[in-house]
């Protein structure tokens, strides 16, 4: 578990490791730093999070932004109690407070 603001996320696992289900949930792409912290890297959110990630659009700004190992943290948003501006909402917190390179357009 890691927290990421106000929230706390699963993981973080190894990116090209992970094999995720595909649940609604706000996600983070971290980029792993030598002393055991973390950068963040992207924030998005997704009804479908192993589809999404594994066939992503700013993957390529992921690579060219960490010099290390990628890695994923998921904030699950079970439908029951999230809905899809809910996620939008968490999602715009997240990218307000930290601006990771690659959500800058």
């Amino acid at each position: 578990m890691i927290q990421i603001g106000k929230y706390n996320f699963d993981g973080p696992w190894l990116l090209n490791n992970t094999n995720l289900i595909d649940r609604a949930a706000v996600y983070v792409i971290l980029c792993s730093r030598s002393n055991g912290n973390y950068d963040l890297v992207y924030v998005g959110e997704t009804g479908q999070t192993g589809t999404r990630l594994s066939n992503h659009e700013r993957a390529v700004c992921w690579d060219r932004s960490c010099s290390s190992s990628l890695y994923v943290a998921i904030f699950w948003t079970p439908s029951d109690r999230y809905t899809v501006d809910d996620r939008r909402k968490i999602e715009k917190d997240l990218r307000d407070q930290y601006n990771p390179p690659c959500n800058r357009q």
